[in-house]
């Protein structure tokens, strides 16, 4: 893999980005302010094995599954342009590397004496 400080800043700084959302999920805190009684509620359906899953993080997390639930929402919502901005930075590295192929492709051609824009397909 190449050297981070070949990268351009953008995508240096996505992969930076994706080191904290890694870091932070290691991590879960509870929300910085707690919604109290008086807060809008909403049902949410899901399966029992799903409770038993957010039951067992949120106890050893030291939370309630609402405040588990908070923060994982939280973290989502907070995660989703990181995670756009990251797809869009590695279809650039793909487009980039695509061409780069094509340019080394021209130049082996070159070096070898065949001319690759007057080859017969």
């Amino acid at each position: 893999m190449a050297k981070k400080k070949s990268l351009p800043k953008h995508i240096k700084q996505n992969l930076a980005t994706l080191d904290r959302m890694k870091a932070a999920a290691k991590d879960l805190a509870a929300p910085a302010k707690p919604p109290g009684r008086g807060s809008a509620q909403f049902v949410l359906r899901y399966s029992d094995e799903m409770r038993d899953r957010i039951a067992h993080l949120a106890k050893s997390q030291g939370m309630s599954i609402n405040a588990m639930l908070i923060a994982l929402l939280e973290r989502a919502l907070s995660h989703g342009d990181h995670v756009e901005q990251l797809q869009q930075s590695t279809a650039e590295i793909f487009n980039r590397l695509e061409k780069l192929e094509g340019l080394v492709g021209e130049h082996d051609a070159r070096l070898s004496g065949r001319d690759p824009y007057n080859e017969e397909r």
